[in-house]
């Protein structure tokens, strides 16, 4: 009997290069999805918008009546009254006019007896230009008074400066010794005065009806009544000028008896409605209201007085600008969006003056994906 010896033969063990590529393989996938949370954790894009304040204004028709019927109704007391007052005002044009040149001379008598000068004594110029003695004068024995004069012709000849005079009415001989010379100028031969314009008188007009509602208001104040303010209308008036077109005066003046409407109501009633139409007319999408201004503008466009009622035109001023929180600027507007297509979306936004888009990192071109990742800030400027 021969034996036989059985051989088993193992398995052969994986190489250490099998092992490696393993390895590396487990650590490359690793860095790889390190890389990636890395990646999204640090991936970020920040928008700055700057958008301006704009004012808007809104023009709104309001109804004035004894009793609020509807949203732009406004409760008021309408009634009528005429108003007597006058009002005095000042001509811009002026009129070229013709004068006497007048003035002042110093005549000299160099003589041992006194002379004496009637009214009218002639005194001439060099240059011929003549002017009289306004009154009799006696000018002592080498003496010297100042006497006054008229030039003897009306205008601008007789505006001249400082001269010597020759008197020619005396002889030949004693115009050497008794002569007269002016040490400041001659004037008043030419001036202007004030004359009315048709520009005056239209100015005057739309004045008076303002200072009119002042002087009512001075004599018959608001306060005391149940209404804390007043609009006044001033209707037809029989407001006439003092004076014409052209006429030469210093003043004029516009008065008569105007018809005044008057519509008495509560600022707080007024804003309400205001403050209604403003918050309708905004885009709640994109806008948000700053501030509404105080002095709203009225003017009475229609009355009726037999249902004591008036048509008001109130246009009042808004600020508005872009809301941070507006629905148009809502992150998933901007989510996985490339940096082109972010501007163009920010520039079709009401109000927006400027932006800055920033990416981190940097070499990133799209906004991440998940809003928490986005920061919207919206900066304000005048």
């Amino acid at each position: 009997m021969i034996a036989h010896r059985l051989q088993t033969r193992l398995p052969a063990e994986p190489s250490v290069r099998v092992y490696r590529t393993i390895a590396l393989s487990f650590l490359f996938i690793t860095v790889v999805l390190l890389g990636v949370v890395i990646f999204t954790m640090f991936k970020k894009t920040e928008i700055t918008i700057i958008a301006k304040e704009d004012a808007e204004t809104v023009n709104i028709i309001i109804t004035a009546e004894a009793r609020k019927n509807g949203e732009k109704s406004l409760p008021a007391l309408v009634t009528t009254t005429k108003f007597y007052w006058t009002e005095k005002y000042f001509p811009t044009g002026t009129k070229l006019v013709e004068g006497v040149a007048k003035g002042e001379l110093v005549i000299y008598n160099t003589t041992n007896e006194s002379q004496t000068l009637v009214k009218t004594t002639r005194f001439l110029t060099p240059e011929g230009v003549l002017f009289r003695l306004s009154d009799r004068v006696i000018i002592p024995a080498n003496g010297q008074i100042t006497a006054a004069v008229y030039a003897d012709q009306s205008g601008l000849g007789g505006d001249i400066g400082p001269s010597k005079f020759t008197i020619p009415g005396l002889n030949t001989e004693k115009q050497k010794v008794i002569y007269a010379e002016s040490t400041k100028p001659m004037s008043g031969g030419s001036g202007k005065v004030g004359a009315v314009t048709e520009n005056d008188i239209k100015s005057a007009q739309t004045d008076f009806s303002e200072k009119i509602k002042q002087a009512y208001l001075s004599a018959f104040p608001v306060a005391g009544s149940q209404y804390d303010q007043v609009i006044i209308g001033v209707g037809d008036t029989g407001i006439a000028p003092s004076h014409e077109v052209g006429d030469e005066v210093a003043e004029f003046s516009l008065s008569g008896t105007s018809t005044l409407t008057l519509i008495r109501y509560n600022k707080k009633d007024l804003a309400d409605i205001i403050n209604k139409e403003i918050a309708g007319s905004v885009d709640a999408a994109s806008e948000k209201i700053l501030s509404v201004g105080d002095n709203p503008k009225i003017t009475l466009a229609a009355t009726d007085f037999t249902n004591q009622s008036a048509q008001l035109a109130v246009a009042a001023e808004a600020f508005v600008t872009l809301a941070p929180d507006a629905p148009l600027l809502n992150k998933e507007n901007f989510l996985n969006k490339e940096k082109g297509e972010i501007e163009r979306y920010i520039v079709s936004l009401p109000h927006v003056t400027g932006m800055n888009i920033k990416f981190t990192p940097s070499w990133v071109s799209k906004a991440p994906g998940v809003p928490d990742k986005l920061k919207i800030i919206v900066r304000s400027e005048k």
